[in-house]
């Protein structure tokens, strides 16, 4: 009768034997009986199967072509087997793995890991059943930070490794039955024990000698491990061990290195090179003989007697399993959630939450099933974006098991590609650790299938608008599924506009003060904090920004001695020392290491990127930090011919938060913080003068005479002319200085705070001296505003020897019967005649007069 022959949705067991020459003959001396394979896409699957019946269960067996094993190959192999069989359920990987000896060994040599041992891949304790010990990162401290895991097995699975060792405990197993199939004539010599003096566990240090399967003739047998030994006894009984696996792109040959594996990997008892490689879309168990130490004295005598009792424990493990069980499991099952998030919760976090309450309902993937939804959370640099995001990330994971939470940092090309290289790796993609692999289209295909589950992508620090948006394009490579959402943060708003395509935008602003005090007062001592006026006034001057509470939190944490009012005193003592403070780096676990976490280099990128992408935009930047903080009328900006321009750079500046629309139509507030890093950002890269040369220049221009006409005019230019003029020493352009210093004096003038007019004219008039010569009609006009300023006052003495000197250098310059002349005589006159000197006040005004 030929074999029978069934189609490809028969089949629910997948069993991969990745090396063919070694681990696909034992495997297929477990099958009861064989089937023709069935028919299957071979232009698309170029895979050859195995199909059989095994306890029940119809199996298909898939292996790597010969020599081409590892994660890669076996991610190639399982991709296309999962595809053609779609009705597989659960899955075994089946074959060889090096052994590591526990860190301390126990006294029953039966309960230490030996060659000739199996090792399941499900240590029981609540962590992964394996962990890729090449992925990860690397920390300052020298710490090494395991990153992809590959979490239980299916639930039906692992009830069957509890009966099974259940039964072995009772002496229940069918072990030795199974190792008869290996033992027929044929191949009874290649299946058998090598016998227990070919057991050498040699110390970590001590490397092989000679040459490879050459019994270590030449190694040192004193630096054998002392350990329990085994007894023939136990040689004929079969031994398992429960317990972690490490999986990586590499044959482990150094036992330093191994044992490396071991400590970094919670104490796995095996390591090998295609778990990691497995298509995640069924649950796996690893099961792997123990063919070697993992060290230089590796050799072939224990291979096929490993990969033996490998099959042997698989057909073991299945047998447990009734196949009604296997054939009823959805087929849909939900796949295993992944969390990868690059930082621990912060038991910290303080505030928000409203804001948390509204991505909460509109983050995950089941708020919306019509769509692959984008929600964008913008504020300003050291608002809190990221830390309100990881709030989020780890509720969403709490609430929604079954969603799994990715996150990528689009901070640069690379750190986008490396966390897309982690998630590959985590979902398993065959080909995501190829050299030349197109890893960010990689996971965006694999997240864009249907059956890729439920998932929440979190794309971080989307700053960057020509990164995202110019070629390549790191915005095409985010994926699109129906099960998915995704939550980006930015600091810009045009970059959130162009994020969100149907989602919504959520403006993060400051903390309030009640959130902001808790925030400050984390891990400082009560002594720190006992001076409450002292809080409220250090927040105020920080502007409730979260990072640079943060940032203020963590120097007083490390200073005990600095209390909160010190701090203060700090802040207020110069713009320098509190620039200072915003640039001191403080050790922060909830930001990246590769990127500098004070609030001043915070913004200095954000402008970085507005002097590349809209140098208008910087150009008003650097105008407005030398204004006052509030209500900047858009009128005081330089005009620009292009309207569309203005406008843009405004938005831009906006859209960063460095600005925001203030009150009223037209009027702006810039960030204190923001405004004086800014200053002190040209300061160093000596634009200071050039800067305010130019804004005084542009004020000089704006700045109208006052008068009662166009009162609201200049009130409402008058602080940010007086802000600049706190720098007007700095100016080069004397003339738009005296300029502004006349127009400014004569308000003060006008509104009778005549003490502050008299010094602005003292100002103006030295300065035109100096610039102008006494005799410029300028200069001439300073001394008669002066004069009349001090007449105001009451200090007519004064008033009168400025006033004659006025009116003696304008009939010299302009003549007797020029107007400004004759109005110097008149002022004289009413200053004589305010000191009683009447007689010489009217023959003042009658030659006035006569004139």
């Amino acid at each position: 009768m030929p074999p029978k022959k069934l189609q490809r949705t028969d089949y629910h067991v997948a069993w991969i034997a990745p090396v063919s020459d070694l681990e696909l003959l034992p495997s297929r001396l477990m099958l009861d009986k064989e089937h023709d394979a069935p028919d299957y896409d071979t232009a698309y699957d170029d895979n050859i199967y195995t199909c059989g019946t095994l306890a029940g269960h119809n199996v298909v067996i898939a292996t790597c072509p010969p020599g081409l094993t590892g994660n890669v190959n076996a991610g190639r192999v399982t991709g296309s087997m999962f595809k053609t069989f779609t009705g597989l359920r659960m899955a075994v990987l089946v074959g060889i793995g090096g052994g590591i000896p526990r860190a301390h060994e126990s006294d029953d040599p039966t309960e230490n890991v030996h060659v000739g041992d199996v090792v399941v891949g499900w240590p029981g304790d609540g962590g992964p059943a394996c962990i890729y010990y090449d992925s990860g990162r690397w920390h300052t401290d020298g710490q090494f930070e395991t990153l992809g895991t590959i979490d239980k097995p299916d639930w039906v699975l692992l009830n069957a490794l509890a009966k099974l060792a259940s039964d072995h405990e009772m002496d229940q197993s069918t072990f030795q039955d199974h190792r008869k199939r290996l033992l027929v004539s044929k191949h009874k010599r290649k299946f058998t024990h090598p016998g227990l003096n070919r057991d050498q566990l040699f110390q970590a240090s001590h490397h092989h000698g000679g040459q490879y399967n050459d019994k270590c003739a030449r190694c040192d047998t004193a630096q054998l491990v002392d350990r329990p030994a085994r007894t023939e006894e136990d040689a004929d009984t079969f031994i398992f061990h429960r317990g972690r696996i490490a999986t990586g792109n590499a044959v482990v040959q150094d036992a330093e290195r191994r044992d490396q594996i071991r400590d970094r990997c919670s104490g796995a008892l095996c390591v090998e090179m295609e778990a990691a490689g497995v298509d995640a879309s069924r649950p796996c168990l690893v099961i792997r003989g123990i063919s070697d130490y993992a060290d230089s004295h590796k050799s072939d005598a224990w291979r096929s007697y490993a990969a033996g009792n490998a099959a042997v424990f698989a057909r073991e493990l299945l047998s447990k399993i009734p196949a009604s069980k296997v054939i009823s499991l959805d087929a849909q099952e939900k796949r295993k959630s992944h969390f990868l998030a690059p930082f621990g919760r912060n038991k910290g976090f303080v505030g928000r939450d409203e804001i948390l309450k509204q991505l909460l309902e509109s983050v995950p993937p089941s708020a919306s099933t019509d769509d692959c939804q984008r929600i964008v959370v913008e504020g300003l640099g050291g608002i809190g974006k990221t830390q309100l995001t990881i709030e989020v990330a780890y509720r969403i994971r709490d609430t929604h098991p079954d969603c799994s939470v990715f996150w990528v940092p689009a901070v640069s090309t690379v750190m986008f590609e490396n966390a897309c290289r982690e998630i590959g790796q985590a979902l398993r993609i065959p080909g995501i650790d190829d050299d030349k692999a197109d890893v960010k289209g990689l996971v965006k295909t694999a997240l864009s299938r249907n059956n890729a589950g439920s998932w929440l992508l979190i794309v971080d620090n989307a700053d960057d608008a020509e990164l995202l948006f110019t070629n390549p394009e790191l915005i095409s490579y985010l994926p699109f599924s129906r099960k998915g959402s995704i939550l980006f943060t930015t600091r810009t708003h045009q970059v959130a506009i162009r994020l969100r395509s149907r989602g919504h935008i959520t403006k993060l602003g400051e903390l309030d003060d009640t959130e902001a005090t808790q925030l400050l007062h984390q891990g400082l001592e009560p002594s720190q904090t006992e001076d409450i006026e002292s809080t409220t006034q250090l927040l105020k001057y920080l502007a409730n920004l979260p990072l640079a509470i943060r940032q203020a939190s963590a120097y007083m944490a490390s200073n005990t001695n600095v209390t909160v009012s010190r701090y203060l005193e700090y802040c207020q003592s110069s713009n320098k020392a509190m620039v200072k403070l915003l640039a001191e780096e403080f050790e922060d676990q909830d930001r990246y290491k590769a990127i500098q976490n004070p609030v001043a280099m915070t913004w200095l990128i954000s402008f970085e990127h507005i002097r590349r992408d809209m140098p208008l935009a910087a150009e008003y930047l650097r105008f407005i930090c030398y204004l006052a903080e509030r209500d900047i009328p858009i009128s005081l900006l330089p005009r620009r011919e292009d309207m569309m321009a203005a406008d843009k750079a405004i938005s831009t500046l906006v859209g960063y938060s460095f600005i925001s629309r203030g009150k009223a139509p037209d009027r702006y507030d810039i960030h204190r913080l923001v405004r004086l890093i800014t200053r002190n950002w040209l300061d160093e890269q000596g634009e200071e003068v050039r800067q305010v040369t130019a804004t005084i220049h542009q004020l000089s221009k704006a700045f109208p005479w006052p008068k009662h006409e166009n009162r609201e005019v200049w009130t409402s230019y008058l602080p940010h002319a007086q802000s600049a003029l706190e720098l007007q020493e700095k100016c080069i352009d004397e003339e738009a200085l005296i300029s502004l210093l006349h127009n400014v004096g004569q308000y003060a003038n006008l509104l009778g705070k005549y003490a502050e007019a008299e010094q602005m004219r003292w100002q103006t008039l030295k300065l035109s001296e100096k610039v102008l010569g006494q005799e410029h009609p300028d200069t001439l006009t300073s001394m008669s505003n002066l004069a009349n300023t001090l007449r105001n006052q009451g200090k007519y003495a004064e008033a009168e020897q400025m006033h004659r000197q006025t009116l003696k250098l304008r009939e010299k310059v302009l003549g007797q019967e020029h107007p400004d002349t004759l109005t110097s005589m008149s002022n004289l006159a009413n200053t004589l005649r305010n000191q009683g000197k009447y007689a010489e006040a009217e023959q003042m005004h009658r030659q006035t007069l006569k004139l």
